[in-house]
């Protein structure tokens, strides 16, 4: 029964890999968990480990549910639409809000950067919904990853 939910979760997270990262890029992208919560119906959590490439940076986009990001190596940009870019460092860590728009981007032109992801939310719910031409609108969604 377990293995469905991780090869699912697998292809899942090289589609992920594939769509955010450039094509000549080394992104790997290892998913760690993908668990329901006991007592929350229709809720899960999902735990992966991004290590990008140099000058890496994600198209705009959503995350559906709660997200909290863990720096491990090197350091992140968050952009979030309406605020000032902020930076952050290895060892720092911080909270994304559902439905928001952003991009992130390594903060490094020649050093690779590894962070956690744990997203928090409806069992099923894609980590990243990619925002089209209109930014910071549902209508706005191009594909859901």
């Amino acid at each position: 029964m377990k293995r469905p939910i991780v090869t699912a979760f697998t292809a899942f997270a090289i589609h992920l890999a594939l769509t955010l990262a450039p094509v000549s890029a080394e992104t790997v992208i290892t998913p760690v968990l993908t668990t329901p919560i006991e007592g929350m119906p229709d809720t899960e959590v999902k735990v992966l480990l991004f290590d990008v490439d140099p000058g890496w940076k994600t198209d705009h986009h959503i995350h559906p549910g709660q997200l909290f990001v863990y720096i491990l190596e090197g350091g992140l940009r968050l952009e979030v639409d309406g605020a000032e870019p902020v930076d952050y460092a290895a060892g720092e860590a911080f909270y994304e809000l559902p439905d928001l728009g952003m991009t992130g981007a390594n903060l490094s032109a020649t050093e690779r950067a590894k962070f956690v992801v744990f997203q928090f939310g409806e069992a099923g719910s894609p980590l990243i919904v990619k925002r089209g031409a209109i930014m910071g609108h549902r209508s706005g969604c191009v594909s859901q990853l």
